[in-house]
Formats: structure tokens, sequence, C-alpha cells
């Protein structure tokens, strides 16, 4: 169904060309923009190099961009989309990012949850928490915390961190009341459900943007989904279809890289130009290469010669066959002569190219050239061990977000509902503000050089520049559960002294574990390899 409007005011026709296009259940309205509007979406094209559909643009010079954000992820979103994720299935580095994103950001055993919640002293009540850290890992479990029963917490949380490096942003659905003990669990949505096109203005002074609706303060309301992917052939004959779910039962984690940003941007798009470029020139090379290696031996007509009077050495189809070995030699056919192709690749480049483009790449991505390249040709180990260090400056910031966006939320729901459930030993649903204490932590690296790193952390220690817990807390260690390992290792040990002793060899016994455990007085030192 079309709309037309004779008369419209011009503040209420400049509104209608901001949100063109305007989708809703059952119908769309079209305006015919002027030429003026014409002429200035051609100056705002594509935004983003990435999703413009030219691939060189010659004379391209740098102009200003005084769209909004939702505007311009408006036009480029659906191709940045797109490039991203054929560059995650066809080039090796950005996979390899994609990679480096869940191992670094969740690792192997995913973000550790620390409960803090104290007693009426004020002393942290070690019952309470590790009953809630129990309970916590009871429900992350495969077939309990995700709704389809296929993942567990660590492997949706690793999806989760490499599908919003890759498209830009997930939804994130809480279910309430799932059949599950703790009733709870959440449901994974790709963000192709959530429609970029999707614009309307709504009668109580909400905005649709991009499937987002948001209120005047820009806080989101509610998500307008589809109600079958739009990569799914299924759609109905009088249009889409959309789905409002409140934003209190949905999340849409992403970094925010603009103020106004309503929707997020894939993590690599400043680096699938270069990508692409290194992926076309080996292809290229690749192909050169096989070509000069493609050398023949053809028979031709000598002009000097009697043509044959038969054809008898030749096949039905018109062909000779000769079969050539590596230092060998043939007699050409009565009549013909023989001619030997010489094709040559010239020596190229292809090295140097390909490192330039992937170093301008690996910065786009905010990424190690090294690390992402996996090439560690003439860096010294100072030089490594620096950009290691500033890479995981990045990563740690990097969990900051994944933390306060992703974990943070569906943990808190989940600590509602179980408390509900009683589903907690020692907590009742009214101890909720109280269990609201509690911190995430991500996941650590060991050391380029332990060594070294181990006598810093002492001689902060010695000089009253660090203290024992942040120092743990570094390593990514848990202080219980350090605890809890000692205790068992000298539980352990105790009766093995038992049984020495009684074999007479209590003392050598006693006196090997104490020196296993004493520190040596003197280190040797290990000079940095240039």
């Amino acid at each position: 169904m079309f709309k037309f409007f004779r008369k419209q005011p011009v503040a209420q026709a400049v509104e209608q060309a901001r949100l063109d296009p305007v989708f809703n259940v059952q119908e769309r309205a079209v305006s015919k923009p002027t030429s003026s509007q014409t002429k200035r979406h051609a100056m705002h094209a594509q935004r983003f190099d990435a999703a413009r559909n030219e691939r060189l643009h010659k004379n391209h010079a740098w102009g200003s961009n005084s769209l909004s954000a939702d505007e311009t992820l408006r036009r480029d979103l659906l191709r940045l989309r797109s490039a991203s994720r054929q560059a995650g299935e066809d080039v090796g580095y950005v996979k390899r990012y994609y990679g480096m994103v869940q191992t670094h950001i969740v690792g192997e055993t995913g973000v550790r949850l620390q409960s803090e919640v104290r007693d009426k002293k004020g002393d942290l009540d070690k019952k309470v928490n590790n009953a809630i850290e129990a309970a916590l890992k009871e429900w992350a479990k495969i077939g309990v915390c995700e709704i389809s029963g296929r993942m567990n917490f660590v492997s949706a949380q690793q999806l989760i961190a490499k599908t919003v490096s890759q498209d830009g942003d997930i939804l994130i659905r809480h279910i309430d009341g799932a059949d599950n003990k703790f009733g709870y669990a959440f449901q994974l949505i790709e963000a192709d459900l959530l429609d970029v096109q999707l614009y309307k203005t709504l009668d109580n002074g909400n905005i649709i943007k991009m499937g987002v609706e948001i209120d005047g303060y820009g806080r989101h309301v509610a998500y307008h989904i589809l109600t079958s992917h739009p990569g799914e052939y299924t759609w109905k004959y009088n249009g889409k279809r959309y789905e409002r779910i409140p934003a209190s039962e949905m999340e849409l984690p992403f970094p925010m890289w603009r103020p106004g940003q309503n929707r997020g941007i894939p993590w690599a798009h400043a680096a699938l130009l270069d990508m692409n470029d290194i992926k076309g020139y080996r292809e290229s090379t690749m192909v050169a290469a096989r070509l000069a290696a493609s050398n023949m031996v053809i028979f031709e007509r000598d002009p000097d010669q009697e043509p044959p009077e038969t054809d008898e050495d030749w096949d039905d189809d018109g062909s000779y066959h000769i079969d050539l070995e590596p230092g060998g030699s043939a007699i050409a056919p009565e009549g013909y002569k023989t001619r030997e192709t010489n094709f040559q690749h010239k020596g190229d480049s292809l090295a140097d190219i390909q490192k330039a483009s992937l170093r301008g790449a690996a910065s786009g991505t905010e990424v190690n050239y090294n690390v992402m390249g996996n090439d560690y040709e003439g860096v010294s180990f100072s030089s490594l061990r620096q950009a290691i260090l500033e890479d995981r400056d990045h990563w740690k910031r990097q969990q900051g977000w994944f933390i306060s966006q992703v974990i943070g939320p569906i943990y808190e729901r989940w600590l509602r509902n179980a408390l509900l459930k009683n589903a907690i030993n020692n907590l009742k649903a009214y101890d909720l503000n109280r269990a609201m204490s509690y911190t995430f932590r991500g996941r650590r690296w060991q050391w380029v050089d332990p060594l070294k790193d181990e006598q810093a952390a002492g001689a902060a220690l010695d000089n009253y520049t660090a203290n024992p817990l942040d120092v743990l807390n570094d390593k990514g260690v848990d202080l219980e559960q350090m605890g809890e390992g000692w205790e068992r290792f000298l539980n352990t040990m105790e009766p093995i002294i038992k049984r020495a002793q009684q074999m007479g060899l209590g003392k050598q016994v006693k006196a090997g574990v104490a020196q296993s455990m004493k520190p040596e007085n003197e280190p040797a030192k290990i000079e940095d390899e240039e």
C-alpha cells in the first residue's frame, strides 16, 4: 500500500526525507526525493571504502563526512558485514584475527566469576560466595545455559565474541522461566534479523532506527526483529513481518565508536581492503607462476618440407601425442617442426607487498603484525616483548567491554531467576541486593620472560609499590583457589611423610620438601637476545 501526501509542512518533509525509507509490518511509505536530496545523497555515498562497489577510485580525495553515525551505518553496514564474513571465510589472516578475538577475550575457560558477598560484619562470606560460584558452574554446562542446548557458557562466550567482531553486533535474548533448575537461559540471534533498513517514527515519539526503537534520550526501548532470517527465502508475499521485543528482554552488545551510534561496526572494517589486496595479489602471482611452469612443445607445419602423404601417426581426433621425459628426446612427425613455448615469470616482490599490506591490516585491527602475520623475521626479543605487552593491554580493554555488556547482564539475569527458584544454597530471593557484589576477571597470559617478571614482582613487593592481591590478579591467579591448592598439596604430603617416618626416612623427605619450596638465593641472569 502506498500513501500519497498532497501537502506537507517543511519540517515534516525534512523529517520524512531523513527517515526514508520507512517500513512497518504491513506497509511501506515511499516519498520521491527532490533533486537537492538526490544530489546530497550522491555526495554522501558509502563512507567506508570496503563497502563501495568500485574496487579502485581515481582522484579520490578525502572529504568531510557530516552524516550521523546511524545514517553512515544504514548505508554501509550490510556491505561491510558481507565483506567481513567473506574475508573470514576466504582470507587466512582475517580468520586468524577472529580466532585471536576468541582466544584473548574469552580464552579456554571463559571469564571467571569472583563473588564478593559480605556478611553483616563486613567480611567476605566464604560459604555464600562458594555456593554462588558452584551454582553458576552448574548452570554453565551444555544443555542448560543456552536455550538450544548445543553450547556451554564458555563456547557461547567464544561465539559471541567472534560474531560481534565479525558482524559488528549480535542479539542476546533472555529467556526467563526456562526449563532448567535455575529458570533462566539465553538465546543467540544473528544481527541479520535486526533489519538495517527499518526506519519509522512512532506515535509515542520514539524512533525506530535500523530496527532499534529508541526514546528521546537515545535509550534502547525495544528491538523489532524479523520473524524469519532474510537469507532464508520464506518471506510472506505481502511483505516482511516483525516482532517487537522490549529491550529489557534483549541485549545488543557492541563497542561504541561514535556518540549516538545504535548498531555495531565489524571490527576488521579498516583492514578489509588491505586483506583483499593481499588475496588478489597472491592469486595473480600464483597464476603467473603456473603459466610460467606450463611450457609445452607445439607441432606446426614446416614450409621447407613436403606434407605427409598419410596421417597414420595422428589420432582420430586430429591430435598428436608424445610423451616427454626429463632429459629425453623425440622425433617430430614427418612434415612438421617443433616449437617450444617459453613462458617466463619475472621475479616480483610478493613478499614485500604482502608484508606492507599486512602491516596496514594489522594496524586496522589493533593487533601486533608479527603475531597476526606469523612473521618473526628480524624481530629482537625486546621489541617483540614490547609489542606483546601492548597487545595485551588492547585485549584487556576488549575484555572490559565484553564483561560489561555481555557477561554482566547475563549473570545478573541468571542470579535473579536462580534466587526466585531457590537454586542457590544459603541464599533467598530477598538476598538479591547483597548477592549483587561480584567481579568478573578475564583470562591472563604467561609472560614472555617469567623469571624477570617474577623478580620484578618480588622487588615491587619488597619496596611496597605493589600488593600481593594485585600481583596475583595480574597473573590471573585466584587467591582462594591457590590456597585450596596448597591445602590439598600439604594434605597429600602428610601421609607420605608419615609413611617415610615409619621407614626411617622422615628427615630426608622433610628436607626435600623444604628444599623444593625454598626460592633460589641467586637466580641465574638471562640477558635479552637482540
